[in-house]
C-alpha cells in the first residue's frame, strides 16, 4: 500500500494549469481505482468452507484427547504416595459406559455395571515386569500389554463372568486349536459382551505374557514370555500390567485398592444378582511351578494359587479400543461436558451420513443461548436424535468447548444439552460446530453411541456482550447415482482438490487433483497394475486423472473413453485394482443401502467433501456395478444462492463426452452382450472415409442351468447388422478375443469358428467352441467360466451413404450398428438379446450475408477449411440428398463456395475445430478475416450418445453462431467508406491522408492567428 500512496501522491500534487491538474488526478484516480481493484482481487482468500469431517480427522472427543499419548489414568491420579498399596488412582480415573450390560444378552446373563476404567492411552510399547520385585523367582513376571498410536487399553470395572475352574489347563493357548479355558471365556465375552458397532471399535489381536508350549511348570528364564496363538477382543490382565497399568508393585500378599472390584459387593467381586459371590479374577501369565498354579486376584491381593472347581475366581476383562472413529466422551446423561462422572463415547458410522433439513439457528434462552433447529435425514441407521459439539479448531489441547444432543436419554431420563456457552467463547473468533444423527447406546444394544459422518459449520463470538453469531454451514457434496443394482453401494475418497479456478460465469475452470497420503500407496500400485508407464509416485490420481479420467487434453489423451467403458480401458482397470481392498483406502466416505436401486432409479450418495471418489457395489462379484470413479461438483459460495446451492461442475461438462462431475451411472459387470467405439479417443465423431474400430462385449453364460442340452444343439450365434453408411471389413479381419489366461488373448482360429460378411451384415458363428465343452451327446458344459469376457473386434469405414448430425436442432442422425446375440435357453428353445453403438459424422452450415442488409445474401465467396494446419479437400455433391453441398473428400478440391442463396453446407467432418480463409470475396465486398468454426457435441452420461449440438466460433466478430442456432452466419462488408476499418490495409491508410488534409486545413487559420498575436506581442 506504501507505493500506492506514493503513486497517489505524486501524480495529483498541485499544478499550475489547473486543468491538466483535474486531469492528472483524474488519471491518477483511475489508476489508483484500477490498482486497488487488482490489489482487492489478488487480497481476497476465499474462505475456507467447514465440510463434512474426513475420517479419522473428526477433531477432539473430550477426553481421551485430553490424554497425552503413553498417559496411564490411573497411576497419573495416584493421590497417596507412589507405589503404594494404599494409593487409589482408580477412583479417580473417570468411567467409560462401554458394552452390553443386560442380563440377558451378555456372557453368563450377568447384570453388569457397563463402566470401565482407562489404564493407558498408546502408544505404549509391551515389556517384562514383575510386580514384586522382592521375589527373585521369575514365575511372577509377565509382558506387559502393548498399546498402539490412536487406541487405549480399558479394563473392566467389574467381574463379568461367573466364576470357572482354571485348573483343566493353564496355558493360555499355546496353538491356534487348543485354549485353556480362560482363553476360551475371554473369546466368549468378546462375542456376547459387546454390539456388533462396538465390536468394530475393538481390536481383535494376539496378547502378551502367555505360556505357548504344552506345559510351563518350571519357571526358569528359558520359559520366556511370548504372544497368544489366537486372537482376542477381550483378555485379562497380565501380571506385569498390574505393575505397568495400576502401579502395584509391592509383596503379592499386600493389598491394593486400585485391584479391587467397584461392585457392590465391595473388597469381593462379583454380579449383584443372587448366588455365591465371586472372591477374584484370573491373570494371564506365562510361568508357575505347576500345572495347578496360576496368578490371580482375590480381596485385592495378588497372589500364586493351586486351583480347584470351586475357588471363585472369574474374568475381569480388559481390551483395546480403538480411538480413530471417537467422535465425542459426553457425559452419561447429557452428553455434555463435564470434569466429573462416568462417560458415554460416541463412534462415527462411516457408512452412515447425515443431510440436514435446515440451518440450525442460536437463539437466546433466558441467560442462555442454546442451539435450535438441528433436524434432518439420517443415511445408514434410526436415529434416536441428533449430537453436537463446538470446538476451537486452532486448540491443540483436545478440549471440547461444548457438547449435547437433541433428545432425552432413555436410559436415564436426562434432557438433552443444547446450549452453546457464548459467553465464554473468544469475540472474533470461529469456532467448528459438528452436528451428527445419533443413535443412543442401551443395556441391550451397548452402550456406545452411533453417529454418522459429523457436519461441521462455524460460530463465531459476535461481539463482547456474550452474543454468538449465528451458524454458517457448508455445502452438502453429494453424487447423483442412476442404475439399477440389489447391492449397497459405498464411496471411498481417493482424490483431492487443489487450486480451484472458477471462470466469469461461475462455473468452474480448472482445479488440481492430489492424491491423500493414506491411500498414495493403494492408487500407485493400482495405476501400475493398470498399465500406467512412469506414474508420478508423488500424485499418483494427479496422473491417473490426466491419462484416463476421460478430460479431452492438448494434444489428446491415449484413453479418455475409459471413463465411460464398462468393459474396457484403463481407467476401469484402474478402479477393479482399487476395488479388491477397500482397507487400503481408509474409512468409508459414504454410501446408500442395498435396496435402493432395486429399480432403475437416481438418488444422491453423500460424500464427505469435494474430491474425486471410487464408488464400490458390495454385490460387483454376482451382478452388481462396476466400480465407478467419479469427482465431486465444486463449491462456488457466489452463486450459493443461484445455482444449486453454488454447487457448479466444468461450463463444458458432457461437451466431447468430458464426464459431468457429481453424477455417476451404475455399470453392470454381468451385461449378455453390450457393444462399443474403441477409436475415439476424443469424443468428437469422425470424418467420413475413416475407420471407425467396434468392439461387441459378450459374457461367457453359465451352462449348469442348460440340462438336456447338448453341445450340438446348443445356439450362440452373433449377427451384427451395419448402417448403410458402413463398409464391414472382410471376415480375415476380424477378432476374437478372451480375457483369460491373460487379457487380450486371441483365439479367433479356434477350430469351429466361423466368421463371414455378407453386404451389411457381420455374422460369428460356432462361439461355444471357445467356452463350451463338445461332450457328444452329453449336457453341455462350461470349460471357460462363466462370466468370463469374450470380445469381438472389427474396423469399418465410414462411407459416403454415411448420415450427418448438424447443431442448433437441425437434427442427430447418428450412424448405427446393431448387434443381435441368439443363444439357446433351459426350455430348449432360444433369446435374443441386442445392442447398439452410434457412431456420428456432422455437417456445417455457413451463410453468407452482407454486414449492413443481413437480409442480402452473397453467393460466390470461396474459402480453402484447414484444420490442425492441414487443408481440407472436399467434392461437390450433385444429385444427392444434399444437393450442392460439399463433401470431405482426399480427392477433392481445396476450395468451397457458397451457393447463390450464400448458404455452404460441408459434409462429413469431424467435430473439431475448422479454421475457414476467404479467398475470394464478393465482387464489391471485402474479405473477412480468417474465422474459426466447431460442431461442441453434448454427450449423455455414457457417451454413447449425442444430446444436442452448437457452433462455437472465434477470430472475428463478423462470423458468430445465427439467432436460431441452425448455421454460422458470416458478414462481409461492402467497399464503402463506412466499411474501411473493417478491411485493414491501404483503406485505411487512405482514411487517415484525408483526415489529415481536413486536419491540416483546420488547425491553419488558428495557427496563422496564433503567430500575429505572438508577433504583436514581442512588437509592444
Amino acid at each position: 500500500m506504501g507505493a500506492c500512496v506514493s503513486l497517489r501522491v505524486f501524480l495529483c500534487r498541485p499544478e499550475r494549469r489547473r486543468s491538466r491538474s483535474r486531469g492528472n488526478c483524474a488519471l491518477s484516480a483511475l489508476i489508483l481505482a484500477m490498482f486497488m481493484l487488482l490489489a482487492g482481487v489478488l487480497a481476497v482468500v476465499p474462505v475456507e468452507d467447514a465440510v463434512p469431517a474426513e475420517s479419522s480427522g473428526y477433531g477432539p472427543d473430550g477426553y481421551f484427547s485430553k490424554l497425552s499419548d503413553g498417559a496411564r489414568p490411573v497411576v497419573d491420579n495416584e493421590t497417596g504416595t507412589p507405589n503404594s498399596p494404599a494409593a487409589n488412582g482408580d477412583t479417580n480415573t473417570r468411567g467409560i459406559m462401554f458394552g452390553e450390560t443386560n442380563a440377558s444378552s451378555t456372557n453368563d446373563n450377568r447384570t453388569l455395571t457397563g463402566i470401565y476404567k482407562t489404564l493407558a492411552k498408546g502408544p505404549v510399547d509391551t515389556e517384562v515386569l514383575s510386580f514384586q520385585p522382592a521375589t527373585t523367582g521369575n514365575w511372577h513376571k509377565s509382558s506387559t500389554t502393548t498399546v498402539l498410536e490412536g487406541e487405549a487399553l480399558l479394563w473392566a470395572d467389574e467381574v463379568v463372568t461367573k466364576n470357572f475352574d482354571y485348573s483343566s489347563r493353564n496355558t493360555f493357548d499355546f496353538s491356534a486349536s487348543s485354549k485353556s479355558t480362560i482363553a476360551t471365556k475371554s473369546s466368549d465375552v468378546g462375542k456376547n459382551n459387546y454390539s456388533s458397532f462396538e465390536k468394530q471399535q475393538l481390536r481383535n489381536d494376539p496378547v502378551e505374557g502367555v505360556c505357548t508350549v504344552s506345559s510351563c511348570r518350571s519357571g526358569s528364564e528359558s520359559n520366556s514370555p511370548a504372544n497368544s496363538k489366537g486372537s482376542y477382543l477381550v483378555f485379562p490382565l497380565s501380571s506385569g500390567d498390574m505393575n505397568k497399568y495400576l502401579n502395584h508393585t509391592a509383596n503379592h500378599d499386600s493389598g491394593d485398592a486400585n485391584l479391587k472390584c467397584r461392585g457392590s459387593l465391595g473388597t469381593t467381586c462379583g454380579p449383584s444378582e443372587s448366588g455365591p459371590s465371586l472372591v477374584g479374577y484370573w491373570l494371564r501369565s506365562p510361568n508357575w511351578n505347576n500345572e495347578e498354579q496360576v496368578i490371580a486376584v482375590g480381596n485385592s491381593k495378588v497372589g500364586a494359587m493351586t486351583v480347584t472347581s470351586s475357588d471363585g475366581y472369574g474374568l475381569r476383562p480388559a481390551l483395546r479400543l480403538r480411538l480413530d472413529n471417537l467422535l465425542l466422551s459426553g457425559n452419561k446423561g447429557n452428553q455434555g461436558q463435564s470434569v466429573s462422572g462416568d462417560l458415554r463415547l460416541t463412534f462415527v458410522d462411516t457408512a452412515a451420513n447425515v443431510v440436514l433439513s435446515k440451518t440450525p439457528r442460536l437463539e437466546k434462552n433466558g441467560a442462555n443461548w442454546e442451539l435450535t433447529d438441528v433436524d434432518g435425514t439420517v443415511n445408514g441407521f434410526t436415529k434416536t436424535g441428533f449430537g453436537w459439539k463446538l470446538i476451537d479448531p486452532e486448540d491443540d489441547s483436545g478440549e471440547v468447548v461444548a457438547s449435547g444432543r437433541t433428545n432425552k436419554d432413555a436410559a436415564t431420563n436426562t434432557d438433552g444439552n443444547m446450549v452453546v456457552p457464548c459467553a465464554s467463547l473468544m469475540p472474533g473468533k470461529d469456532y467448528t460446530l459438528s452436528v451428527w444423527g445419533q443413535r443412543d447406546g442401551s443395556a441391550t444394544a451397548g452402550w456406545s453411541n452411533r453417529a454418522t459422518v459429523p457436519v461441521s459449520g462455524m460460530v463465531v463470538r459476535a461481539d463482547g456482550s456474550g452474543g454468538c453469531a449465528q451458524v454458517r454451514t457448508p455445502p452438502s457434496y453429494g453424487i447423483e447415482v442412476t442404475g439399477t443394482t440389489s447391492g449397497m453401494l459405498r464411496a471411498y475418497k481417493i482424490g483431492g482438490y487443489d487450486d480451484v479456478v472458477f471462470g466469469r460465469t461461475g462455473a468452474l475452470k480448472s482445479v488440481k487433483l492430489n492424491t491423500p497420503d493414506a491411500v498414495k500407496a493403494a492408487v500407485l500400485a493400482a495405476a501400475v497394475s493398470a498399465g500406467g508407464v512412469n506414474v508420478d509416485a508423488g500424485n499418483p490420481m494427479g496422473w491417473v486423472a490426466a491419462n484416463w479420467l476421460g478430460y479431452p487434453t492438448d494434444p489428446l489423451s491415449d484413453d479418455v473413453t475409459s471413463a465411460f467403458s464398462p468393459y474396457a480401458g484403463s481407467l476401469q482397470v484402474f478402479a477393479q485394482e482399487l476395488a479388491k481392498d477397500t482397507g487400503s483406502l481408509g474409512a468409508v466416505a459414504g454410501s446408500l443401502p442395498a435396496g435402493m436401486f432395486s429399480t432403475l432409479t437416481t438418488e444422491t450418495l453423500p460424500v464427505s467433501g469435494p474430491g474425486l471418489y471410487l464408488i464400490v457395489d458390495s454385490t460387483q462379484s454376482s451382478g452388481g456395478s462396476l466400480p465407478i470413479v467419479v469427482g465431486s461438483k465444486v463449491f462456488n459460495e457466489a452463486l450459493e444462492d443461484v445455482v444449486e446451492d453454488g454447487m457448479v461442475d466444468f461450463v463444458d461438462a458432457g461437451v466431447k463426452g468430458k464426464p459431468r462431475l457429481g453424477r455417476a451411472v451404475v455399470k453392470t459387470s454381468v451385461t449378455d452382450v453390450a457393444k462399443r467405439i474403441v477409436n475415439d479417443a476424443g469424443v468428437d465423431g469422425f470424418d467420413v472415409g475413416a475407420e471407425v474400430e467396434f468392439e461387441i462385449a459378450l459374457r461367457v453364460p453359465d451352462l449348469s442351468g442348460l440340462s438336456g442340452v447338448t453341445y450340438d444343439g446348443y445356439a450362440f450365434r452373433v449377427e451384427d447388422t451395419a448402417a448403410p453408411g458402413f463398409t464391414l471389413p472382410q471376415a480375415a479381419d476380424v477378432r476374437v478375443l478372451v480375457d483369460v489366461p491373460s487379457p487380450d488373448t486371441d483365439v479367433t482360429a479356434t477350430g469351429g469358428l466361423t466368421i463371414g460378411v455378407s453386404g451389411d451384415t457381420l455374422t460369428v458363428g460356432g462361439l461355444k467352441a471357445v467356452f463350451a465343452h463338445d461332450n457328444g451327446t452329453s449336457d453341455v458344459t462350461n470349460k471357460m467360466s462363466a462370466g468370463s469376457l469374450i470380445r469381438l473386434r472389427y474396423a469399418a469405414v465410414l462411407n459416403t451413404g454415411a448420415s450427418f448430425s448438424a447443431p442448433g436442432g437441425g437434427g442427430l442422425d447418428p450412424n448405427e450398428n446393431t448387434v443381435t446375440l441368439t443363444r439357446s435357453t433351459s426350455d430348449g428353445g432360444t433369446e435374443s438379446r441386442s445392442a447398439s453403438a452410434h457412431a456420428y459424422s456432422f455437417k456445417v452450415d455457413v451463410v453468407k450475408v452482407d454486414k449492413d442488409d443481413t437480409s442480402t445474401a452473397l453467393g460466390d465467396a470461396s474459402f480453402e477449411v484447414s484444420r490442425g494446419g492441414q487443408l481440407l479437400r472436399f467434392t461437390k455433391q450433385v444429385g444427392g440428398v444434399y444437393d450442392g453441398a460439399y463433401l470431405l473428400d482426399a480427392a477433392g478440391g481445396t476450395e468451397v463456395t457458397t451457393h447463390a442463396d450464400g448458404t455452404l453446407t460441408l459434409l462429413g467432418v469431424e467435430a473439431r475445430e475448422l479454421s475457414f480463409r476467404e479467398t475470394q470475396a464478393p465482387d464489391g465486398y471485402f474479405t473477412v478475416s480468417d474465422f474459426m468454426v466447431e460442431v461442441v457435441p453434448v454427450w449423455n452420461a455414457d457417451a454413447s450418445e449425442v444430446t444436442v449440438a452448437s457452433y462455437r466460433t472465434g477470430g472475428t466478430n463478423l462470423a458468430y453462431v445465427s439467432q436460431d442456432g441452425h448455421s454460422v452466419t458470416v458478414a462481409d462488408p461492402s467497399k464503402s467508406l463506412a466499411n474501411l476499418p473493417y478491411t485493414g490495409g491501404i483503406g485505411i491508410v487512405l482514411l487517415l491522408i484525408i483526415g489529415g488534409v481536413f486536419l491540416m486545413v483546420a488547425v491553419r487559420p488558428y495557427y496563422l492567428s496564433h503567430r500575429a498575436e505572438a508577433t504583436a506581442n514581442i512588437l509592444i
